[in-house]
Parts: structure tokens; sequence; C-alpha cells
């Protein structure tokens, strides 16, 4: 078999790919590996897991999920790709009762502590600028590695809308060169899932087109990308 390896977080979950856009990339099969409010350090790592455990995928999509998520290792139980690893975001996002999670905490772990670490965690960085950059020496760091493993590969912004007029004030970030001359990488300050999706209805709800699409929204994403794959010589 010949497999699409999908891997996001709620987003990817939610995308159900065609069968005619799997057939596209070459593929006969899809593994999903997406994870309901995870981040990009999950997706980073969590794909280069799978690899390591069933062998080169024939291709892989990642959308890329909200640059301020992150991990612990806190988990109850080891889970065969996430191990002890449990998706944190902030703490204001988590429920009340944190034994209602479908990942459970493992119980030695303090619940208050936990969210007094988030509230002090999120309450002390002053802006945006570590977690970008994080986010963009992963993905780097992952798109290299699939090179060296010949791995075809196509990573774009699902969520974030990044703000290139923001980012080039920043120092530090000569990085960014990497992603913008990587074909593999759909260009992150021009092109975003979520908003491409939400562009594409006549009737829009509300302002926020970070919302989990209808699969109809879902072609649409798939014909870009499809597109963006042949401009640039990624598929045929």
């Amino acid at each position: 078999m010949r497999t699409l390896l999908l891997n996001g977080c709620s987003f990817g979950k939610c995308w159900t790919p065609s069968q005619n856009f799997v057939e596209k990339l070459g593929c006969d099969t899809v593994v999903n590996l997406s994870k309901v409010a995870t981040s990009f350090q999950r997706t980073y790592r969590s794909t280069i897991e799978w690899i390591a455990q069933n062998g080169k995928p024939s291709f892989i999509i990642i959308p890329i999920t909200f640059y301020h998520r992150w991990e612990l290792g806190i988990a109850k139980n080891d889970d065969p790709i996430d191990g002890v690893w449990f998706p944190l975001q902030m703490a204001n996002v988590l429920p009340d009762d944190l034994n209602t999670l479908d990942r459970k905490i493992d119980p030695s772990v303090n619940h208050g502590k936990l969210k007094k670490l988030l509230e002090l965690y999120y309450g002390t960085i002053p802006d945006i600028r570590p977690y970008c950059d994080k986010m963009f020496s992963e993905i780097i760091t992952l798109s290299a590695f699939l090179h060296q493993q010949n791995i075809p590969h196509l990573m774009f912004d699902m969520c974030n809308n990044f703000d290139r007029a923001l980012v080039d004030k920043w120092t530090a970030f000569e990085k960014v060169k990497f992603i913008h001359h990587n074909k593999n990488i759909i260009d992150l300050f021009k092109f975003c899932g979520n908003k491409e999706m939400w562009n594409s209805q006549n009737n829009k709800e509300n302002n926020n087109f970070n919302i989990h699409h209808k699969p109809e929204q879902y072609l649409v994403l798939e014909a870009y990308l499809e597109q963006y794959m042949k401009q640039n010589s990624i598929i045929q």
C-alpha cells in the first residue's frame, strides 16, 4: 500500500481527504495521526515516531496548528505514538475538572499546580515571538529530516495567519529564509488553510475563520494544495 500520512490538530482530524486527492498524491490509503488540541511540537515528534515504527509513507501532509500550544510528559498511560506526552494550551481552555479529559493525567500531578503553571507560563512571556521562533525552527528541522529520508511532503499554515510585517521587525529570525526557499512549505505569510476555506463560503456566519469546516470546504483546500503542488513540481 502507498500511504498518505496526515498529521495536525483538530483541523486535521476533521479532514477526510477525498479519494481523488489521495490518488493525485500517488497513494491509495490514508493514516490520520491528527489529534484534537495538540501542538506542532506533537506533530513534529509523532511524525518522526510513526516513521520509525512503520517505515516511510509515500506522502506526508502537515497542516500547521496554533503556535502557542505545547506538551508536557504528564499523561497517565503510555500511548503507542505519544508515550506520556500530554497536550497543553492556555489554562482557560482546560475544563474545571481535568478528569473529564479523554487523555488522562497521571494521578500524581496536582491539577491546581498544573493550571497555575499554565497561568504563569502564558502570563510571563511578553509577546508571541518565542512561540513563533520555536515553531519555525521545528518546521525547518522536520522538513530537513523528511528531505533526508526522501519522503515527499507538504506543510502549510492552517490557522495562524502569520503577519510578515510583524515577523520582519524581530531580530534572530533570519531562519525564515529557509522556510521561504522550501517549496515543500507553502508561504506561511501568504496562505492560511482555514482562511482559504472560510473565504470560499458565500454565507459567513462570523469573522472567525478558525472554525471546523464542512467536508465541502476541505475540497476547496484540496484544490488549492493540488494546484500548488503541480505548479511546484511536487506532483505531476
